[in-house]
């Protein structure tokens, strides 16, 4: 069976408490509803992506530590 992520992005400085209660209770709705189809694996929230580190696995092994979930880009003189 394929499995799917589903995720949700609020910037660092989202307010919850703009959220309805209409809005919550739909959300609890849809997670009653995969529960009970046994299609839900976990539910967690994270941090902030200024908190996030990436990891990438070197040639030799080692892993290189990262700050940000950033990719790396390279601008070239034409692209200016």
């Amino acid at each position: 069976m394929p499995q799917y992520l589903v995720a949700v992005y609020f910037p660092d400085d989202f307010d919850p408490s703009t959220q309805t209660e209409e809005t919550i209770e739909k959300i609890h709705a849809l997670n009653r509803e995969l529960i009970a189809a046994g299609a839900r694996k976990f539910a967690c929230g994270i941090s902030p992506a200024g908190n996030a580190k990436s990891l990438r696995v070197q040639p030799d092994g080692k892993v290189l530590v990262t700050d940000g979930p950033f990719t790396e880009t390279k601008l070239d003189s034409g692209s200016r």
